[in-house]
């Protein structure tokens, strides 16, 4: 998966591409368990528990694009601060369903 962002290296911007490679078992491990916190049995009892439980999954979220970024053919560490400066709430969400897709389609293919 072949992923492109505009960054800042030197003072001066570049675009930064992120050859992103299939998912080892720590990243389905964390898929599992986002999905895990965000399915968490029940509602939250009320407003702190609820803003404790969403805050949660906002750090699991940049965690798990840290890492998948971080699994790339440069053998680059991507770290959570480089992933909220250059990714909105929104776009990991989007990024996460496409790598899922991703994960599906070359896991179907042969070879």
């Amino acid at each position: 998966m072949v992923l492109t962002f505009d960054d800042v290296e030197d003072g001066k911007q570049i675009e930064k591409t992120i050859l992103v490679g299939m998912p080892k078992k720590k990243i389905f491990d964390m898929l599992m368990d986002l999905q895990d916190t965000i399915k968490l049995n029940g509602e939250p009892e009320d407003e702190k528990e609820k803003s404790q439980r969403n805050r949660q999954i906002i750090d699991e979220v940049y965690e798990l694009v840290s890492v998948i970024l971080s699994n790339n053919m440069a053998g680059e560490k991507i770290t959570v601060d480089w992933v909220s400066e250059q990714m909105e709430f929104g776009e990991m969400k989007e990024f996460l369903a496409m790598y899922v897709r991703f994960c599906k389609g070359e896991a179907a293919a042969p070879n």
